[in-house]
């Protein structure tokens, strides 16, 4: 009988795996007991493994030596080299496409709408539903989305990461008894579980949520990871700024935080605590990392991706350097292959060295405030001003009648701080409501928005 995952009703996964079957390259998992019969180990409710088989972990190592061995990226006049087998391959193999040809103009731009609605119909004819994998996302942006994986493309992360901890002279060592990497939540509720990495020789894996209720004595989040101590920390502001009040004694290598806009001031705040690099990471679900933030811009990290900047409302490429929608080509997922997808975010496009660099990313759809007096204001302009400051997150929004309503997530940011940023940059010319609230173990906050009322498209 062949094994499955299947969402129920309440979209609560439903496995019947054994340990043995989540890692089969594993002879011995006894630290994975260790790890989940702590002491001072959190009520985990979920259970997780790479699932990875001898050929699929040399695939995953055969991905990681193509795409970041030796990083190869398109330029400007010319597309990648891979490009035209690719769009093959999908017009032939995979029915959303197959109306189109390997030239990459034939292809309309799709949206998350398309595979929300019609996941099926993007799963390649040679994928092996053998190895399916479901992963939905929260919906904090949208409507939830079901995206579809196999245990390569699942674990290419990992490779991913390690790419990005190169231009840091860092690397995560792999091997039985270390803990190699822990997600770090400050949820209400979420998946939490232990697990290991086939790919970093049996090295833990943990996601942990700070959340007091998750626990079975108030500092046992605090001891737990005091004793495994993590080489890598990932997670959102919020979950880092909830974990920074617990003021752990940990020594990680590197910080990766994503889903939500890390700000100048609370990136400083934690490598200050942590004398660790906190590297701001772009990514999505649907296609998992993409670039990490520099001085420059957000670097690009994959070179199995294809980037293109489009129109916002029109299915139309822009010329390079210009601003619009950031839209995705590639990846390595048999069961989600993008073509032309738009990520709903918004930079342009800069190579500089043959390397592609997203300039002034903004996670959102491009917002227009107004001072009193009818002058434009860009909330890039905003986000720039505010990211001094130690702000996990905020959302902004401005009324028909022109007044601002700003509410932000910190532990030491006063209401006075964020109006007077607020009203340099909308030149004292604006009423401003503001509520600060405290982030704790068990945040239900959703992620940095700007919305307005007063609803005019940016260009």
């Amino acid at each position: 009988m062949k094994r499955q995952i299947r969402m129920d009703a309440s979209s609560d996964p439903q496995i019947a795996l054994t340990d043995a079957e989540r890692f089969p390259l594993l002879s011995d998992l006894s630290f994975l007991e260790a790890l989940k019969q702590d002491e001072f180990a959190p009520k985990f409710n979920f259970k997780s493994g790479d699932r990875l088989n001898t050929e699929q972990l040399l695939k995953l190592k055969n991905y990681k030596k193509k795409n970041f061995d030796k990083v190869t990226f398109w330029t400007e006049e010319q597309t990648p080299i891979w490009l035209k087998d690719y769009l093959e391959w999908c017009s032939k193999t995979v029915p959303f496409y197959q109306n189109n040809s390997n030239i990459l103009n034939s292809f309309p731009t799709i949206s998350r709408e398309d595979i929300r609605k019609h996941p099926y119909l993007f799963v390649s004819d040679e994928a092996d539903l053998d190895e399916l994998l479901v992963y939905y996302t929260s919906g904090s942006t949208g409507s939830k989305l079901d995206v579809l994986f196999d245990s390569v493309s699942q674990a290419s992360w990992l490779p991913q990461i390690d790419s990005v901890l190169k231009d840091f002279n860092l690397s995560i060592a792999g091997g039985k008894d270390k803990t190699a990497i822990a997600l770090i939540c400050a949820q209400e509720k979420t998946l939490t579980y232990a697990s290991l990495s086939t790919y970093l020789d049996g090295a833990g894996i943990l996601k942990i949520n700070l959340n007091a209720s998750d626990w079975n004595k108030p500092d046992d989040a605090k001891k737990y990871l005091e004793k495994y101590n993590p080489q890598i920390l990932t997670g959102d502001p919020l979950a880092f700024t909830a974990l920074l009040d617990l003021k752990p004694k940990l020594a990680p290598s590197a910080m990766i935080s994503s889903a939500m806009k890390l700000t100048k001031g609370t990136k400083e705040k934690l490598e200050k605590y942590f004398e660790c690099p906190v590297i701001d990471l772009y990514s999505m679900t649907e296609c998992r990392n993409i670039a990490y933030a520099t001085e420059i811009g957000h670097k690009v990290i994959r070179p199995d991706l294809y980037l293109e900047i489009f129109d916002e409302h029109k299915d139309v490429p822009l010329p390079y350097g210009e601003r619009g929608e950031l839209v995705v080509t590639g990846g390595n997922n048999p069961f989600l292959p993008l073509v032309r997808y738009r990520t709903g975010d918004f930079c342009s496009l800069k190579i500089e060295n043959a390397i592609p660099y997203l300039i002034d990313l903004e996670a959102r759809n491009p917002v227009v405030f107004y001072t009193k007096a009818e002058v434009k204001i860009n909330n890039i302009d905003v986000s720039n001003a505010l990211s001094r400051l130690s702000l996990a997150g905020f959302k902004m929004h401005q009324r028909k009648d022109k007044r601002i309503e700003f509410t932000g997530y910190s532990n030491d940011i006063t209401p006075e701080e964020i109006v007077d940023v607020l009203n340099k940059v909308f030149k004292n010319d604006i009423d401003i409501d503001i509520e600060i609230q405290k982030i704790a173990q068990n945040n239900t906050t959703e992620k940095t928005k700007y919305s307005s009322e007063l609803i005019e498209a940016s260009n």
